[in-house]
This record gives structure tokens, C-alpha cells and sequence, in this order.
């Protein structure tokens, strides 16, 4: 299953006259298998976050921005089925005494958190870099099924 969506998020900061957009494409891919009526979510699935906006946008929008892909990437049917890394064997145990190889929703958007905070800040301090005012940025995103590997960096500097 393949799905693709755009959205945007506008906020109005403190001051009345200073807006910022911020253009957020996903891309999100899974699979599953249905097997005697039982559904199995396959072995691999992403999101990728592709995000697009000025610098100045980007921090005025930071706490938005965030929250936003917080709860997006906290309705996908796939949460449930991350894992620490792709050969961990170590598992939780829950009330029930039954292991689980699967991590808390509050890892995820601790890490989610984590590396968009890490993007964000080499928007607003980027080294080695001379932009101009109104430069469009670019931050890309990708969560899948091993919470290790969720990144979010800047894949290059792009001009309007």
C-alpha cells in the first residue's frame, strides 16, 4: 500500500503581522498480508516527511511544525509495530507477562522530537553556508519500522 498526501501548516506567531508557511508533502509505504481471514503488517514501512519554507519560517513554526508531524505520524496504523533496531532481541515485558519487541509511542516522539530538533536547528544555524534572506529551505524526514534509523536532516539548500 502506497499513499502520498501534501498539507501545509500556517500559524500566526505573537505578532499579529508576522505569519509563516511551512509546505509539507508525505509519502508514506507499507504492505501487509492477509492470511485466513488474519491481517500481518509486512516487514518494512516509512514515512518520509519532505518539508519546504524559509529559515525564518522554519523557526517561527518550529513548536507547530513539530506537534504537527507528532500527531500525524502518531495516527499511522503502522506505530505499533516499531522496533528498537533491526536486531534487537531484547523485548519488553508487558502486564501480561508476554514480550514485546515493540517500542512506546513516547520513544517515538521523543526520537521524532529529537532528529527534527536536529534539522531545525541547522536551519536557523546553518555552518559553512552564506544564504540569502528568503532562501527556501528543505527538511526531509524518514520514520519507519526501526526507531534507530529515523532521521531528519537538510538534503540541500534550495533557492526560490
Amino acid at each position: 500500500m502506497m499513499g502520498s498526501s501534501i498539507w501545509s501548516t500556517s500559524m500566526s506567531t505573537a505578532n499579529a503581522q508576522s505569519n509563516s508557511t511551512i509546505k509539507v508533502a508525505k509519502n508514506t509505504q507499507d504492505n501487509f498480508n492477509v492470511t485466513n481471514g488474519a491481517i500481518y503488517v509486512g516487514a518494512f514501512f516509512d514515512t518520509t516527511y519532505t518539508m519546504t519554507g524559509t529559515a525564518t519560517d522554519f523557526i517561527k513554526a518550529r513548536d507547530a511544525l513539530t506537534s504537527s508531524i507528532l500527531d500525524d505520524f502518531g495516527k499511522s496504523p503502522t506505530i505499533g509495530y516499531v522496533k528498537t533496531n533491526s536486531t534487537d532481541t531484547h523485548t519488553n515485558t508487558n502486564v501480561t507477562g508476554i514480550a514485546n519487541p515493540f517500542v512506546s509511542k513516547e520513544q517515538i516522539d521523543e526520537k521524532v522530537k529529537s532528529v527534527l530538533s536536529y534539522a531545525l536547528d541547522k536551519i536557523e544555524h546553518p555552518v559553512g553556508i552564506t544564504l540569502k534572506v528568503g532562501d527556501s529551505r528543505e527538511i526531509k524526514c524518514k520514520f519507519g519500522n526501526v526507531l534507530d534509523d529515523f532521521w531528519c536532516d537538510i538534503p540541500t539548500y534550495m533557492v526560490k
